[in-house]
């Protein structure tokens, strides 16, 4: 459940990895929940297919990065 702060005033995220410039993760200060931005930007929940997801992406541009 979230607390108090967040259900009334919104989350207050904090970036906890910035590896990618096109992949982002947020943690809320208060409730520990983490967060990521989706295709079009918006932020949305850490759930398994996201964080499975991003993973995906950050091998991906490892991979194009090594072969320039």
């Amino acid at each position: 459940m979230r607390p108090i702060k967040c259900k009334f005033k919104g989350h207050h995220l904090i970036t906890i990895v910035t590896e990618d410039v096109q992949i982002k993760e947020f943690e809320c200060k208060h409730c520990k929940q983490h967060f990521t931005t989706d295709g079009y930007g918006r932020i949305v929940k850490l759930s398994s297919f996201w964080a499975e997801n991003n993973q995906l992406f950050q091998n991906y541009f490892k991979e194009k990065a090594t072969l320039i």
